[in-house]
């Protein structure tokens, strides 16, 4: 195994806690509301310490453990975890659940409402597409980089995003941001790699929701996937660093935790864990743990979908 894979291995989940922790200070304010973030600090809207993050982070590490203990995607104990997340604060940095999107929770709450339920195909589709399907994704990219094929990969990342946003959109959305960190691990400091995902597009719709990301009207710092997306290409594209993006996208307020943690998957992956300021790092709550866990998620033996909910997937449910 290559080094440079396991330095943006880790520098992708790292990168996603890291800019949940620095965000999170400027969370739901105005641009030029809030003094200027350069550094971990306390505060935001949940009083935080200093280096703490959100259920962006707690959502990833949700799915680490799950893919972990399981040796691959079970979508019952994915959703078993989020559970245990959002009623007992099961690998949040506070022990107790705060920050829960509301789609979120709304899918937490059908889980719960019988814990072995099969989705049906004619299930109708939810138009809302929050950005909570792509914020925690880098444990499953990681998790089958090595083993699986991309198509593979993009089928989990569907799974994924389906657990809480019950979306085309969402999904898509998903995809592309998968087809970016996958490309992003094997760019090996070419930004023009990255963005040559045309050859792994599933459908019409994937397609659209690339060009709207590499065509913004304008920047919007909303919780909607597409303007996340836009955000974080935005700040990859026109900034050489990882610190230097990761500023700018904190520094505009609104969801900026989530979208930090969305830009800090994507810088990580190119630019790897040690181009993170290593300052940022120490002040990382539970770094160590998270860093490792990256590791171990990359060198997976294997990681395919062993169980989905969902009928669409056509795998016969096994949970009774």
């Amino acid at each position: 195994m290559s080094d440079s894979m396991i330095n943006n291995a880790k520098g992708m989940l790292t990168g996603l806690a890291v800019g949940d922790a620095l965000g999170m200070v400027s969370e739901f304010e105005q641009p030029g509301t809030f003094p200027y973030v350069d550094e971990m600090r306390a505060g935001g809207p949940f009083n935080l310490p200093k280096g703490y993050w959100t259920d962006d982070t707690s959502m990833a590490l949700c799915l680490a453990e799950s893919l972990l203990n399981n040796g691959g995607y079970d979508s019952y104990d994915v959703m078993g975890n989020f559970t245990r997340w959002r009623n007992e604060g099961y690998l949040s940095s506070t022990g107790f659940c705060f920050d829960c999107g509301g789609q979120i929770q709304a899918a937490i709450r059908d889980f719960e409402s019988d814990k072995s339920a099969w989705v049906a195909k004619d299930t109708p589709r939810t138009e809302a597409a929050g950005n909570g399907a792509i914020m925690r994704l880098a444990p499953v990219v990681l998790a089958a980089f090595k083993h699986r094929s991309e198509k593979d990969i993009l089928a989990m990342v569907r799974l994924s995003a389906r657990e809480t946003h019950y979306s085309f959109e969402a999904e898509a959305g998903a995809e592309v941001f998968a087809a970016l960190l996958i490309r992003a691990m094997k760019a090996n400091g070419n930004k023009t790699k990255v963005e040559d995902i045309d050859s792994l597009s599933t459908s019409n719709l994937f397609d659209d929701i690339w060009r709207r990301v590499r065509q913004p009207q304008e920047l919007n710092t909303s919780g909607y996937i597409i303007h996340s997306l836009q955000v974080a290409w935005w700040a990859f594209q026109t900034y050489d660093s990882f610190r230097d993006g990761m500023l700018a996208v904190v520094n505009l307020g609104g969801d900026s935790d989530t979208n930090g943690a969305i830009y800090g998957q994507l810088a990580g992956a190119f630019y790897g864990y040690e181009a993170i300021p290593t300052t940022w790092r120490h002040d990382l709550y539970d770094e160590a743990n998270i860093t490792k866990k990256a590791e171990l998620l990359y060198l997976m033996d294997s990681c395919e979908i062993l169980v989905s909910r969902f009928e669409i997937d056509k795998l016969p449910p096994t949970r009774q």
